[in-house]
């Protein structure tokens, strides 16, 4: 049996793979929230990015409904804490505000971290809802697996960005780091969860399927290298770094992705599209 490597159709086309659940059904999508309040408390007031958090999570909740699907564990999740944090914004003092306006995306990813090592704990992967939807005809050890995989890549990941925050902002002095710490040092473990959870879940279908490793480590580290590309724009515009600094990230990424991309090319040959029995 080989095992479909998109999400389906809910209609009379059930083979035919839909972009749209495809993305519905990938869990970052229920991090959507928590990403928008980290990093848009700062260009907007923390009250304007909790509304929009909390618009982001209703809706969530309302395209499920629209797929007449029941709204999954970290939708309602979302929608209840950003229910709550925007009332917190409306309603608290001068002084609770200003420190949220500066550590927003601290709290945003100790509680989504702990949210996922939470959901770990009770045997409950927050993936879960996600991956049965995505991989309907896998069989259940397949799904278990990829949902206890993916959910420790993300709790990995959310650590570190929490990390990384927490020490730019309750260690480091200087102001002028906050574009690592604020940004790219938050938002670089975040995109390798996003890449390697993909990566994980294609290999071990190939593998279920008995084809042969598919994608190659060579495509997940093209990947990953190419984000030091805008890491190093970013650092260039903002001049958080000497001038040098910058174009060697440029340089690093677009040597390394154009590297990684022959070696891929080379080991597994062009883009494979695996047709469905």
């Amino acid at each position: 049996m080989r095992v479909r490597l998109t999400a389906r159709r809910r209609d009379a086309d059930p083979d035919r793979p839909d972009g749209l659940l495809l993305f519905l059904d990938d869990p970052v999508t229920g991090l959507l929230p928590w990403f928008a309040i980290a990093f848009l408390v700062g260009p907007l007031s923390f009250f304007n990015a909790s509304v929009v958090a909390l618009a982001i999570s209703a809706l969530l909740v309302l395209a499920s409904k629209l797929r007449g699907e029941e709204a999954k564990m970290l939708e309602l999740s979302d929608l209840v804490f950003f229910v709550a944090l925007t009332i917190v914004a409306a309603l608290a003092g001068p002084s609770l505000i200003s420190w949220l306006n500066d550590h927003a995306d601290e709290v945003a990813n100790v509680a989504v971290a702990l949210l996922a090592f939470g959901s770990l704990a009770i045997g409950r992967p927050f993936t879960s809802q996600y991956t049965i939807n995505r991989f309907p005809n896998a069989s259940a050890k397949l799904l278990a697996h990829l949902d206890r995989v993916g959910t420790w890549i993300w709790a990995v990941a959310l650590t570190f960005a929490a990390l990384a925050g927490g020490y730019g902002e309750f260690v480091l002095p200087d102001l002028s780091t906050n574009l690592w710490t604020g940004w790219i040092l938050q938002t670089a473990p975040l995109i390798v969860a996003f890449n390697l959870t993909i990566w994980v879940d294609r290999r071990a279908l190939a593998r279920e399927a008995g084809e042969p490793p598919f994608p190659h480590i060579w495509a997940l580290l093209r990947d990953i290298s190419f984000w030091f590309i805008p890491s190093g724009a970013l650092s260039l515009i903002f001049q958080s770094a000497p001038d040098w600094f910058g174009w060697l990230l440029v340089a690093v990424g677009v040597v390394l992705t154009i590297t990684f991309w022959a070696l891929q090319v080379r080991e597994d040959g062009w883009l494979r599209i695996v047709a469905s029995h």
